[in-house]
């Protein structure tokens, strides 16, 4: 047996002392979770291809043009041999604007990409003042080409639920997830068994039945989808489905049962922007309360366009002011909502 800081004659680290260490940081960086899957070819990318091949992915074209890149860890790092799968878990409380606009749970507080990208980091740069040997490792957080819930699954951080998300049976699925890429040969875990039963809760309560069946998601009838990755105007057929979520959709998480444990209380922090507050935030406004926040993803005209449609299906009235400014924008995913929700607005009652 190695000594502990040992060396091995190839310069890398003793295996069993490096996932120790990388455990401990982990830990130390509040992370809940932690697991090591092999760096091998993604876990049942077979599934993955089909959902692509069946179109399943909408507008998403860069989940295609990736594909060769997500079917091994080894294009991320070469000569990667392990992947460990990080997990913090965010608010589960609900993220609503009093005039009850809806925004996804994960939305609340500093953009998850880069604070959990700054702990994972800080996990690596600590372990390696622990660990003496050559080894290297790349820090994966949402936006980099891996099968990120695949090897999540693998190393035992939970299982692939129904609606697509990872499910862990303490932390439910409310869970944010980083990864680190490493050519060190780490003691793998072992995958945890699905645990969803025969239960269809989320199939059922999707309002735009999104789950065409258990794991199969169809982007174009999601919420998320059209809330946050689409460009442009919403067609109207879609609009009809967004109800009042203007950033993402947890329909499909609120009814798990593996939620229901969680403390749903009220969270620190403001409430998110009102449909009007948002229709009505300029560019310097929208730098401050969203220029750090993960709905920036969506763009301000992306989530003015998302509160546009809102206010129209909600018949809110306090919107018009903005609609009727917001109708004449240059942005045509913006004008096209700000017309259609004027249009419902505006049209006498029957």
């Amino acid at each position: 047996m190695l000594a502990s800081g040992a060396v091995r004659s190839n310069g890398t680290p003793d295996r069993l002392l490096a996932a120790r260490v990388l455990r401990e940081e982990a830990e130390r960086e509040g992370f809940t979770r932690f697991g090591v899957a092999p760096a091998g070819p993604a876990p049942e990318f077979d599934r993955f291809e089909r959902w692509i091949a069946a179109g399943y992915h909408a507008g998403m074209r860069y989940l295609e043009e990736t594909r060769e890149v997500r079917r091994s860890p080894d294009s991320l790092l070469s000569g990667a041999r392990s992947v460990v799968a990080l997990a913090a878990p965010h608010a589960a409380a609900p993220h609503d604007a009093a005039d009850g606009a809806r925004y996804a749970r994960y939305a609340r507080g500093a953009d998850y990409h880069g604070t959990l990208r700054r702990r994972a980091l800080r996990v690596v740069g600590r372990a390696r003042e622990r660990l003496p040997g050559a080894w290297a490792a790349r820090v994966c957080v949402d936006s980099t080409p891996l099968s990120e819930r695949a090897f999540a699954a693998a190393a035992g951080l939970g299982w692939i639920g129904k609606n697509g998300c990872l499910i862990d049976a303490v932390c439910g699925s409310y869970l944010l997830l980083a990864f680190l890429v490493t050519d060190l040969d780490l003691p793998p875990d072992e995958p945890v068994a699905e645990q969803c039963g025969a239960c269809v809760r989320c199939l059922e309560a999707c309002p735009t039945e999104a789950l065409r069946e258990p794991f199969v998601l169809d982007a174009s009838r999601c919420i998320a989808y059209w809330t946050i990755e689409h460009r442009g105007p919403v067609p109207d057929a879609a609009k009809a489905l967004l109800g009042g979520h203007v950033f993402g959709c947890d329909v499909c998480q609120e009814v798990c049962p593996w939620n229901a444990p969680l403390p749903a209380g009220g969270a620190a922090g403001s409430p998110p922007p009102s449909r009007r507050e948002l229709l009505e935030m300029g560019k310097g406004a929208w730098r401050r309360r969203f220029g750090t926040s993960a709905a920036n993803r969506a763009t301000r005209r992306g989530l003015q366009r998302n509160a546009a449609v809102a206010a129209g299906l909600a018949g809110d009235r306090a919107c018009l002011p903005a609609l009727s400014a917001a109708a004449r924008v240059a942005e045509p995913g913006l004008a096209d909502a700000a017309r259609w929700a004027l249009g419902r607005l505006e049209r006498p009652p029957l």
